[in-house]
This record gives structure tokens, C-alpha cells and sequence, in this order.
């Protein structure tokens, strides 16, 4: 691990994310861009095919490894936070039946379509195509919320879809630990053993007790922020200082007690969100997109630019390519259009396909290919994951301003078909 010149490199981070500030949206609107992939393309400068400001290795250096895991699990754990806390108030209790059926079926389908898919390309052993499969079945709040959120976005997606991929993405993230963790249990032991303890210490601990944390520490900051706001002597106080504090707060807790923090997170924010009062809406919508996606979860693009293993991409060669356009168009497409009419937000095919698409591949893969690497040792895992991750940021980063745009206009010309024309 070395990085040449620190501040060179804070300067070049920073200042991006000071120019993505200034032009709040022009990339994305303009040029058809998204931040996400302008930042891994900066990531991809300052790192050892460009300037080599940055030298790490992630698939052979163990620090690099934990710098990497970390990042991400921090960046992951503020924006499942940010993800509960855009959502309008009271829709998780409303639409539980949906969210049912993209966290079960569909996260299982995604799971099952990307093993077969890495088993048919790449020739892998069984249980690391089952590994590989569960770190790119969850889909990425970081990489989502370009698309969902923005002026663009309120104009083109509907408020129950928009609703729902922040949801899915803000609560698959931590439940794809249950799915990582079966094959690696049962690659170091036998399956009555690893049976009990995935369902003793996985889902009921690291599942099952992060969750029930999260939901207090969430309930006890949000009767702090009442109580707060009933005294007269109280200055009003900051939801995103609130909300921040809260995220890390929640992921240290629960790491200290071997939970599952990202998903603690997610159920933090959401009960939180139900006490943000009515009239700061338009902040939880906007601000915390900027605040928390921008300075916290955007960093971690420029970090894989920098770290992509491009030797090792190279040496997939053409099973590479052909495990990359899979994972992209067979991996979710064909889940959601199989699923569509058990989804509320999805009534027409063209919302089946919006929502089946942009499901992007990001953070949270990188987070398990850290994990899965730590306790497996597979060296195979991480250039396999690190290029579903860089497929997507690229397909879903050039493809977002189009197709939402594309999907907004389908929209508009359905609603004045439908509509009735004077004299019928």
C-alpha cells in the first residue's frame, strides 16, 4: 500500500466533489453522466494507470483489503440511512407485502440468476459462484440515488417506484449477509454445523438482534428531537447532523456487538423518519441527497477507480466480458418482469423494465468481495465482483439520464392516452 502525495490526493477528491456541488446536476442532466462514474473515472486518474498517487491492492494487500471494507461500510451505513429517511412517511407499514416480494423472491432470484450466470461464464467452483452470486444480487443506494433523486427524477419515476427502489436498495444491502455467509459456512464445515450456525448466529444475532437496535437507538433519537422541540429554550435542531450522528453511531454500536450494521442503519433512519415533522419534507428530500451523498458516499467511487484490478480484468478475457453484459441484463431484469404483477409500483411492463434495470451493482459488493476474501482467501472473488461493479457504474452511469428521461416521456404519453377526449 503507498499513497504518493496525501494532500495532492484530498485536494483532487475534494475539489471534484466541490465542482459536482457547484453544478448540482449539470453532469448528470447535461452530458448524461452520473457523479458516480465521474468520480470512479477520477479514482481511475490519480491511481497507478494514471498519476499513481494511490497504489493499493485490495485482492493481495490485507490493509488495502481493510481500507477498502471499511470505506465502503461506512458509505453504506449513511446511505441505507439516507435511503429510510427520503422515503414519505409511513410507506414501509403501507406497502409490506410488496417490499415482501423484491426482498424474498426477488433477492433469492437475483441470487440464484447471478450464481448460474457466474458458473456458466467464468467455470468457477460451485461455492464461490454462490458467493460471487450473493455480493451481486443486493442493489447500491450509493449508485441509486442520481437516478432517483433530482428534478429529472420527481418529473419522470413515479413517487410509489421511486419509493420502492430506495426501499429495496436501502434494506437488501444488509440482507444479503444470510446469502454470503451460507457458502462460506459450508465451505469450513459440515452442513448440520453450519446450518445451526447460520440460523443461530447469523440471522437471529447479526440479522435479527442489529435490527432490534437499530429500531431502539432510532426511537430513542427520535423522542429526543420531541422532547427537544417542546421546550421553548431549545434551539431547533439539524436533521442531517441528527441523522449523520445517528448512522455512525448505530454502525459502531452494532459492529461492537458482531450485528450486522448496515441493516441497523437502514432500520434506524426509518423509524427516525417517521418523527421528521411535516414541514422539513423538502429538506429530507434534497438536502440529505446532497449532504450524505456527496461528501460521504461518492468517495468511495474515486477509492475503486483507484484500486481496480485491471490485470486481473484482463486476464478473464472473453468470459469476462460475456459474466459482465450477463450479470447486467439476466442477473434483475428477468426477476422483476417474472415478479411484476405482485409488485403494487409496477402496473405496466415499461415500470417493470425501469425498475429491473436500474438495480446497480456497487458498495455493497464491494464490501462482501472484502468480506468473502478476509474469510475465504479466494483471490478469484474480488477481479470477478470488482468487474460487476465497474460494469455497472458504467451501463447504469451513461444509461440513467437517458432512460429516465426516455421512461418520463412514456409516462406522459400513456397519461394522455388514457385520458378521455373531449366528446367521448
Amino acid at each position: 500500500m503507498m499513497i504518493v502525495e496525501p494532500w495532492l490526493l484530498v485536494f483532487c477528491a475534494f475539489g471534484l466533489l466541490a465542482a459536482l456541488g457547484t453544478a448540482s446536476g449539470l453532469l448528470n442532466t447535461r452530458l448524461s453522466v452520473s457523479e458516480p462514474l465521474a468520480c470512479a473515472l477520477v479514482g481511475v486518474v490519480v491511481g497507478p494507470v494514471g498519476f499513481g498517487l494511490v497504489h493499493l491492492d485490495p485482492g493481495t494487500d490485507p490493509q488495502s483489503a481493510a481500507i477498502l471494507r471499511e470505506a465502503a461500510r461506512i458509505a453504506l451505513a449513511i446511505a441505507v440511512t439516507a435511503a429510510a429517511i427520503r422515503l414519505p412517511q409511513g410507506w414501509l407499514g403501507a406497502h409490506w407485502r410488496g417490499l415482501l416480494v423484491i426482498l424474498g423472491p426477488g433477492m433469492l432470484g437475483m441470487w440464484l440468476a447471478g450464481s448460474a450466470i457466474t458458473a456458466l461464464t467464468l467455470g468457477l467452483p460451485v461455492g464461490t459462484c454462490f458467493m460471487i452470486g450473493a455480493a451481486t444480487a443486493p442493489t447500491d443506494p450509493v449508485l441509486s440515488a442520481p437516478i432517483l433523486t433530482g428534478r429529472l427524477a420527481r418529473w419522470a419515476v413515479p413517487e410509489q417506484l421511486t419509493a420502492a427502489l430506495n426501499a429495496e436498495s436501502g434494506m437488501n444491502d444488509g440482507l444479503a449477509l444470510p446469502l454470503v455467509m451460507l457458502p462460506i459456512l459450508l465451505l469450513g464445515h459440515g452442513p448440520a454445523d453450519a446450518g445451526l450456525e447460520w440460523v443461530v448466529h447469523v440471522l437471529l444475532w447479526e440479522i435479527g438482534c442489529a435490527a432490534t437496535v437499530g429500531v431502539a437507538l432510532g426511537w430513542l433519537v427520535r423522542k429526543g428531537l420531541r422532547w427537544a422541540e417542546a421546550r421553548p429554550d431549545a434551539d431547533r435542531a439539524s436533521l442531517v447532523t441528527v441523522a449523520l450522528a445517528l448512522s455512525l453511531a448505530t454502525l459502531g454500536g452494532v459492529r461492537l456487538l458482531g450485528g450486522d450494521g448496515i441493516l441497523a442503519a437502514f432500520a434506524a433512519g426509518a423509524v427516525l423518519n417517521n418523527g421528521i415533522p411535516s414541514e422539513e419534507v423538502a429538506e429530507r428530500q434534497e438536502r440529505f441527497n446532497e449532504a450524505f451523498g456527496r461528501f460521504f458516499d461518492l468517495p468511495v467511487m474515486i477509492l475503486f477507480g483507484a484500486v481496480i484490478p485491471w490485470q486481473g480484468w484482463a486476464g478473464l478475457g472473453w468470459r469476462g466480458l460475456a459474466f459482465a453484459a450477463g450479470i447486467l441484463l439476466l442477473r434483475r431484469l428477468p426477476v422483476w418482469l417474472l415478479l411484476q404483477r405482485f409488485m403494487p409500483w409496477t402496473r405496466a411492463r415499461p415500470e417493470a423494465l425501469f425498475g429491473g434495470w436500474f438495480g446497480p451493482i456497487g458498495a455493497a459488493a464491494l464490501f462482501y468481495a472484502m468480506e468473502i476474501q478476509d474469510r475465504t482467501g479466494l483471490e478469484t472473488v474480488w477481479p470477478v465482483i470488482s468487474l460487476a461493479v465497474g460494469a455497472s457504474i458504467l451501463a447504469h452511469g451513461v444509461t440513467g439520464t437517458l432512460f429516465t428521461r426516455s421512461f418520463g416521456q412514456w409516462r406522459r404519453h400513456a397519461f394522455r392516452s388514457e385520458r378521455p377526449q373531449p366528446g367521448e
